[in-house]
């Protein structure tokens, strides 16, 4: 589905909401589509030249809090996109080491800038002789780590964000005009690892028609295609304004509510049409598609929830629930152990105009009482409780100063993340979700409860150690 037909989606929806209007007029969704900003191929090398995060010709852009901000991007994680046009004939192949981190993975995407196809570190098999150190069980600090990985052109189709198929070390393209479009992240290196996890950025190899192999600079002047490898998908802001400003909501700040209401993310589409609710346009809802598709520049192995949030509501906004359990690595873990998740993380974003994080926190980076709950604080540095510290067994999360980034300086959106749920943890995860509203049904315990209070109402709790 293209993004015409992804944002046109809303507009099959409007008019239906027309017959069930009574006195309001329905908001005209058909203009609700999103800007796609791609970024020149100086403006790549500016910020690759600025940023501390390497890169090389073929892995020539980034996206990160400190890099190219944009796309609602983890800080527990660095993405490297890649954009190449192959020769009449020719294969490409990665040849890369595991990291010595959390994830790893490679995605493909169309046109669009949304997935095509993935692979991620359970999906790819070892070269013989090495490891996959992300397995289960498995060593972590292996030291044979080779894989190769296929790039092979042809559609298979959108991939839903559930499918955990394999198809050996092969990745799918859907190329458009022969430009193909490949993603590559790795989150949270182990300790005294650099950003790229202790190992080098995948190396591109080139088969030509005639067997002949190129690499290195040779190859990036044959194939890479440096403008719009990175592109900014957002809404104007004037639409967003506009969607702020829609008539007759119930709450006064509109469209943060009191307390905040999570929404799980299925698609695009109905992501943006969670400002309808409380309005009088809110039953437009349910005349969406509720498909799990991801978004754009999406990972295929996370799914999300979101929430408008209101530093007016109460400087100080209070999360509380069980964590999920994840493996343990920042610390060189020498073992893959099992868990619920791979990673959880809460992450403070502007808005669906201004896609930047200002900070995030990932499961270990949270510290856990007696029966594995935990507490999160999100404020200001300003309103930052004196007991909103580990040693008090709570996690701060930094509000920033930016807001929503288009205006409103208490605002922004709060996006709680799950990756790679197992088996017997799938039904309470944010992947089992089924239809907008029955997020704290299926998570139940793990579901963040969120409240808003002030800084000195917060400290009254006093310094409670972590088990």
């Amino acid at each position: 589905m293209t993004v015409r037909n992804i944002f046109g989606a809303m507009a099959i929806g409007a008019t239906l909401m027309v017959s069930i209007a009574s006195n309001a007029q329905p908001p005209d969704l058909s203009t609700w589509r999103p800007q796609v900003a791609p970024m020149s191929a100086e403006q790549i090398a500016h910020m690759s030249a600025q940023s501390s995060i390497p890169t090389n010709c073929f892995w020539g852009g980034t996206v990160s809090a400190n890099s190219f901000n944009i796309l609602f991007p983890d800080t527990g994680a660095t993405y490297w996109a890649a954009q190449y046009k192959l020769p009449p004939g020719a294969k490409l192949y990665l040849q890369g080491e595991f990291t010595h981190g959390r994830h790893m993975s490679f995605t493909t995407y169309n046109a669009e800038g949304l997935p095509v196809d993935r692979l991620n570190d359970l999906m790819i098999a070892p070269e013989p002789g090495s490891v996959n150190p992300f397995l289960p069980g498995a060593q972590r600090d292996g030291k044979q780590r080779a894989y190769r990985i296929d790039l092979a052109e042809g559609s298979m189709g959108q991939v839903n964000v559930a499918d955990g198929r394999s198809h050996g070390n092969r990745l799918f393209a859907n190329a458009s005009n022969g430009v193909q479009q490949l993603w590559y992240r790795v989150y949270v290196p182990d300790h005294g690892q650099d950003i790229k996890g202790g190992v080098p950025l995948p190396e591109p190899v080139m088969m030509l028609a005639d067997g002949q192999t190129v690499t290195g600079a040779t190859l990036c002047k044959q194939i890479i295609v440096p403008e719009g490898e990175i592109r900014d998908v957002h809404l104007p802001v004037d639409t967003v304004h506009q969607m702020f400003a829609l008539t007759g909501p119930s709450a006064p700040l509109h469209p943060a509510q009191n307390p905040p209401l999570w929404s799980a993310f299925f698609n695009p589409a109905l992501s943006v049409t969670n400002v309808l609710i409380g309005t009088p346009y809110e039953a437009l809802r349910a005349k969406m598609d509720t498909t799990r598709r991801n978004g754009f520049y999406g990972t295929l192995d996370n799914t999300y929830m979101s929430a408008y949030i209101d530093q007016r509501y109460g400087a100080i906004l209070v999360m509380h629930a069980k964590a999920p359990t994840t493996p343990h690595t920042y610390g060189n873990e020498k073992v893959m152990k099992p868990a619920q998740l791979r990673y959880w993380s809460v992450c403070k974003n502007h808005s669906l105009a201004d896609t930047a994080v200002d900070d995030c926190l990932y499961d270990e980076q949270v510290p856990l009482d007696s029966h594995g709950d935990y507490t999160i604080v999100v404020s200001t540095a300003a309103q930052r409780p004196a007991n909103a510290r580990a040693e008090c067994g709570v996690a701060w999360l930094d509000w920033g100063s930016a807001g929503d980034g288009i205006g409103n300086s208490a605002g922004g959106i709060l996006i709680y993340r799950h990756m790679m749920p197992s088996r017997e943890f799938y039904p309470q995860s944010l992947f089992a979700t089924k239809k907008p509203g029955d997020e704290a049904a299926v998570l139940g315990e793990y579901f963040p409860q969120s409240t808003y209070t002030d800084r000195a109402t917060f400290e009254q709790r006093g310094c409670v150690k972590p088990k």
